[in-house]
């Protein structure tokens, strides 16, 4: 197979630019180069068409949509190494770029991360926090090195660990006339929620707790990304939140209190992706800092 990573990285371009003459405008050379470069792409794998057009809408073939993951995933491997190198061998710096939920901005992984850094004085971290769906993107599109999150769903371009399993709760002012007694789900339908989080996997998570045992779906009338502005909308009024354990516990709240439900138990396991075959000697450290 006679393939370069130029081939690649013009092959996607061509994608995100909708067509040869946008990118060949990004890439700055001819779009007789890019049809060459496309021509031995194909040549490579053997595929009979990459784009056709429609309407003068670009359409990818089925066989170009099979390679897309792949091509991302090579040249982030290609320049991760790179970057390994260089860094090991010359001391230049480099960055690593982290994602994660809001549910790992408390506990363990802040403080491995400085220790971390201890020992790679010349590495800068860049740390993203944003919802655990749009996290998994940055992923896919190289953005993002690592991401703490939850188990994905389709594991055929990554490498998952599971690290721990998170807790959920629903939480409310303590005025409210649920936190002095012992309830049931059943007790919470006829009130309305508050959601700290924009991921479709985590309020599916939420309303199954409810349909699992044949309730009615709880109206949700907040949603947030911000579990501060879900916590602000709780003090005077009779709104119920869900959201993780151990990220409500570090506000450390006393307005607001746990709510004792017999029958509700939900955790869900997180850990750490990465793509297949992604190494890096500060991953590797970070990972024995977190006792993994």
């Amino acid at each position: 197979m006679n393939m370069n990573l130029v081939e690649l990285k013009t092959f996607l371009s061509v994608i995100e630019e909708k067509g040869i003459t946008a990118a060949s405008k990004k890439l700055n050379i001819t779009q007789p180069a890019i049809s060459k470069r496309l021509e031995n792409l194909k040549y490579s794998f053997g595929i009979k068409e990459l784009f056709t057009r429609k309407s003068g809408e670009l359409i990818i073939s089925k066989d170009a949509q099979a390679l897309i993951p792949y091509a991302k995933n090579i040249i982030a491997l290609i320049e991760n190494a790179q970057n390994e190198v260089n860094n090991y061998v010359n001391g230049k710096k480099g960055k690593i770029s982290i994602g994660s939920g809001a549910g790992w901005i408390t506990g363990t992984l802040p403080d491995a991360i400085a220790r971390t850094i201890e020992k790679y004085p010349g590495l800068h971290v860049d740390f993203n926090v944003d919802s655990p769906d749009l996290q998994f993107q940055k992923l896919i599109d190289n953005k993002i090195d690592i991401l703490f999150a939850r188990k994905p769903e389709n594991l055929d371009y990554f490498e998952y660990k599971t690290l721990r399993h998170d807790r959920y709760i629903i939480i409310a002012s303590k005025k409210h006339p649920l936190t002095k007694r012992d309830n049931e789900l059943k007790d919470l339908i006829s009130y309305k929620f508050a959601i700290a989080t924009t991921s479709q996997q985590t309020e599916d998570l939420f309303f199954n707790c409810f349909t699992s045992k044949k309730l009615v779906k709880p109206t949700i009338s907040v949603s947030t990304n911000s579990l501060r502005m879900g916590l602000n909308c709780l003090y005077e009024s009779s709104l119920l939140l869900f959201t993780q354990a151990n990220i409500f516990e570090s506000y450390n709240d006393p307005r607001l209190a746990i709510l004792n439900i017999k029958d509700f138990n939900i955790t869900r396991e997180t850990g750490v992706i990465t793509r297949k075959g992604y190494q890096s000697l500060f991953f590797k450290e970070l990972m024995q800092n977190l006792n993994y």
